[in-house]
């Protein structure tokens, strides 16, 4: 039985705990034809949405689940935005 994580009683080390094991999980079957996409996963039900960029799954994520905590992450765990400094 998984330990489900409620946001509203957990830690946000255990809400990122809880997120990195569900994508884990994700990868196994997204991986590699969605590398590069971004997952918005409810950390609660272990729902998710899947977007192109991180924008989107955000918009997404609120639509589907208001007020919930969002965990935001590329599919393949690389960064979400790209910072293009001198």
């Amino acid at each position: 039985m998984k330990k489900m994580f409620t946001s509203a009683t957990g830690s946000m080390r255990d809400f990122e705990k809880r997120g990195q094991q569900i994508v884990a999980e994700l990868q196994r079957t997204l991986l590699p034809a969605h590398a590069t996409e971004v997952l918005g996963v409810n950390v609660d039900t272990g729902e998710y949405v899947l977007a192109p960029t991180s924008e989107e799954a955000w918009k997404a994520f609120r639509e589907r689940w208001p007020g919930t905590l969002g965990f935001v992450i590329r599919v393949d765990g690389g960064p979400v935005t790209k910072f293009h400094g001198r």
